[in-house]
């Protein structure tokens, strides 16, 4: 008899620690569906736990046990909370940064027919707008990928025009396209490999790139850094123009795709904390001619101021920043030659002028528009041989997207606030050569526009919101 006492006592006493620690537990379920606030008193766990221990059915050191795990499991709970929504995305979905900007602006853009008889001028006035979207995806093993969607259906510009479509307020141009989509591996913290449409991956100035450019290919990047010196190289393979059909039946014409090959070799150096140059030397060619840019280059019409014969391009951006002043100071500056460009002039039927194949650019910037009350002074000085550069490639605002022209830049900047600011840009330039033109194309271009621009004006006030 003793024993079977002795029996019952130790099964309900196990009882009664079973039932305290489920009764905790209970208060843990509780708390997670509901988190008490600090200030909300004991919990119904803790006073049961109380009641047990006060009774003797559990002992102080039960408890305290059983308190320790209440509490990591309250703290994990709210840990739980506090994570970010996953909005259902895949387990191996790192990290989603979305972005994206909007921009209003108006803009006056004019200049001379420098073969007309007296002030001849084409006039454009123009309400505009853009709008930018984009994500980017860190996943597992060191991807990436990120796509972006924007107005507007021009490589260098996603502009679209206020009034332009039928209407009134039609909607036709309002559209959207898809202006990033790309893959992106880091097999190691030194080297980059990236394909799809991507922003561009070279160094560049404005000299002989629009910066709305998205390049469609592969590139491949490497670092190294030893000290204050960084080194870092660049490749690039991008489709220019894709051939259809390359290869036709019976006895059509064959056409071979046309690629920018791209090598850059830069250093960065940081000789103080607050010095940093920058020099990039990029070397770009190209292999075959497509289909839409076969037509030797001569800049006279619209049909052939777009051909890529005889290009084989070494431009050096440099950039030396200073922050130790007042304000930030950039010194800038681009230089390029076309080792072609003697064989393109002669193809132009310009071999009088087959010392035309240089470009320089050299410019300074004065403070910091990206955060609120920061503002921004730059002017730039932009010179440009007809057979130096790209015509496909050039900056489709400042000069138009031309070629023989030579002038001046002025944008200053205002942030109102962190995601909200004000630009203002003007620019002027001349026909540097009178005697050759400038290209046919831009937005003074075309059938109706002008080969031999000149006089050329430019006004531009932004509104940009970032989100």
């Amino acid at each position: 008899m003793k024993q079977t006492g002795n029996l019952r006592f130790g099964r309900r006493w196990t009882c009664m620690s079973g039932c305290a620690l489920l009764a905790a537990w209970l208060g843990v379920c509780g708390a997670g569906g509901q988190q008490p606030q600090p200030s909300s008193g004991p919990s119904e766990a803790e006073v049961l736990l109380n009641l047990l221990e006060q009774k003797g059915l559990i002992t102080a050191q039960e408890a305290a046990q059983t308190r320790q795990e209440l509490s990591r499991r309250l703290g994990d709970a709210q840990a739980a909370e506090k994570e970010p929504d996953r909005v259902g995305l895949r387990s191996w979905v790192e990290k989603l940064d979305l972005y994206g900007d909007l921009r209003l602006r108006f803009e006056h853009r004019g200049g001379e027919d420098g073969l007309a008889t007296g002030d001849d001028r084409m006039e454009r006035n123009r309400w505009r707008y853009r709008l930018q979207a984009g994500a980017n995806l860190d996943l597992g093993e060191n991807w990436r990928a990120g796509l972006r969607v924007e107005t507007g259906p021009g490589g260098r510009s996603s502009n679209v025009t206020f009034g332009d479509d039928s209407g009134p307020w039609g909607k036709e141009s309002d559209r959207l396209f898809l202006g990033l989509l790309y893959m992106q591996w880091t097999p190691c913290e030194w080297a980059t490999l990236t394909a799809g449409r991507q922003a561009n991956p070279f160094i560049t100035t404005v000299l002989a790139w629009d910066h709305d450019l998205t390049p469609e290919g592969l590139s491949e990047s490497v670092r190294y850094r030893n000290g204050s010196v960084e080194w870092f190289a660049t490749f690039g393979q991008f489709l220019y123009d894709d051939a259809n059909p390359d290869n036709p039946f019976g006895s059509g014409v064959s056409w071979s795709d046309a690629f920018l090959l791209g090598q850059q070799v830069g250093i960065r150096w940081t000789p103080h904390k607050d010095w940093k140059l920058t020099v990039a030397p990029l070397l770009t060619f190209y292999s075959g001619a497509g289909d839409s840019f076969r037509t030797p280059f001569t800049g006279l019409t619209p049909g052939d101021s777009t051909g890529i014969n005889d290009l084989c391009i070494l431009e050096t951006p440099i950039e030396l920043a200073w922050s130790g002043w007042v304000v930030p100071v950039r010194l800038l500056g681009d230089f390029a030659v076309n080792f072609s460009g003697s064989d393109r002039a002669r193809a132009a039927g310009q071999s009088a002028y087959d010392d035309e194949i240089h470009a320089w650019l050299a410019g300074v910037e004065l403070g910091s528009a990206r955060k609120k009350g920061g503002w921004s002074v730059r002017v730039l000085y932009k010179e440009t041989g007809l057979f130096a550069l790209d015509p496909n490639l050039l900056d489709s605002d400042l000069f138009d997207s031309r070629l023989n022209l030579r002038g001046v830049a002025w944008q200053a900047s205002y942030a109102f606030t962190d995601f909200l600011s004000l630009s203002l840009t003007y620019a002027r330039a001349e026909r540097k050569e009178k005697a050759l033109p400038t290209g046919a194309v831009g937005d003074l271009g075309g059938s109706s526009g002008t080969a031999w621009l000149d006089d050329y004006q430019l006004f531009q006030a932004d509104l940009n919101l970032r989100f």
